[in-house]
C-alpha cells in the first residue's frame, strides 16, 4: 500500500455520522411528521439516542431520505420512491466498496494528475489509470510496469 491509500483507514464508517430528526427535516425540507411516518412504514430507520431518547439517523438513512424526497418530487408514489431509493442505496454501497478496494493513489503522468486504480491484469504487469480532462471527460490508460531485477 502506498501514497494516499495509507492515509485512509481500511474502512471509513460514514454511518457513525448521526443527525437529529430536526436536522434531517431542515436539511431535506421534509417534515418531522413525514420522517416519523416513513420510519413507521419501515422505509427509514432511526437510532434512539441514549442521552436524549430522540430519533437520530445515520448517513445511509440521510441518503435514503434524500432519494425518497427526490423521487417524490419527480411524481413517484411513496412506495415507488422507497423501492427506487433502496435500489440506489444498494448501488451506492457497491460503488463505495469498489472504490475503497480499487483506489490506490493519485499520481502524476505527463504533468497531469491521474488516479491509480490498481493492476489491470492478473499477472500484475500493467496498471490502470484514470483521469478527468478539462471537459470533464474520463480518460483511461494502461501502463506496463517495468520489472526490476
Amino acid at each position: 500500500m502506498s501514497g494516499l491509500k495509507k492515509l485512509f483507514p481500511e474502512k471509513i464508517d460514514l454511518n457513525r455520522l448521526i443527525f437529529k430528526i430536526g436536522e434531517v427535516s431542515k436539511m431535506m425540507d421534509v417534515s418531522t411528521r413525514q420522517l416519523r411516518y416513513w420510519e413507521q412504514k419501515g422505509y427509514i430507520t432511526s437510532i434512539r439516542d441514549d442521552k436524549s431518547r430522540s430519533r437520530v439517523f445515520n448517513m445511509e438513512n440521510l441518503n435514503k431520505v434524500t432519494l425518497i424526497k427526490h423521487y417524490l418530487d419527480k411524481g413517484f408514489t411513496l412506495t415507488a420512491a422507497n423501492e427506487t431509493a433502496s435500489e440506489n442505496i444498494a448501488k451506492m454501497r457497491y460503488l463505495r466498496r469498489f472504490m475503497m478496494n480499487a483506489f490506490e493513489d493519485v499520481e502524476t503522468i505527463d504533468g497531469q494528475p491521474v488516479v491509480n486504480l490498481g493492476y489491470f491484469n492478473k499477472e500484475k504487469t500493467s496498471i490502470l489509470y484514470a483521469s478527468v480532462d478539462e471537459n470533464n471527460e474520463i480518460k483511461y490508460c494502461v501502463v506496463d510496469i517495468k520489472k526490476e531485477g
